[in-house]
């Protein structure tokens, strides 16, 4: 059986200093359910470059209203002070339709090819 198409959403995050940042992902992934919305990847750079983020994570949801839904949550404002405090920047990219299923991940590690 064929699985309907995702959106997929993928948020760079730039953490503080503060040993809360981890968290903060814990408490944003949480949400995801409410919108349909499941956590497809988490992407950690191994060598830590300046400028790059610290973490990317990639989320699924099944159409553009969950992901505004998501967005607008209301319960997000209650997390607003900790993300104040473990995240520095964070940038949302567009979506892309997926339209094969796939195993959500926990980890997966980012290794760059520079040769």
């Amino acid at each position: 059986m064929t699985e309907a198409p995702r959106i997929e959403l993928t948020v760079r995050f730039w953490a503080t200093s503060s040993p809360r940042f981890e968290e903060y992902l814990e408490a944003l992934v949480q949400l995801l359910p409410r919108h349909q919305g499941n956590l497809v990847r988490r992407v950690e750079p191994l060598d830590r470059r300046p400028g790059e983020p610290d973490v990317v994570l990639v989320m699924s949801f099944p159409n553009a209203v969950a992901i505004d839904s998501f967005l607008r949550d209301p319960a997000r404002s209650d997390i607003e002070d900790l993300a104040e405090e473990a995240v520095v920047r964070s940038l949302i990219s567009d979506g892309r339709t997926r339209t094969e299923p796939h195993e959500p991940a926990t980890l997966h590690e980012l290794r760059r090819n520079d040769g």
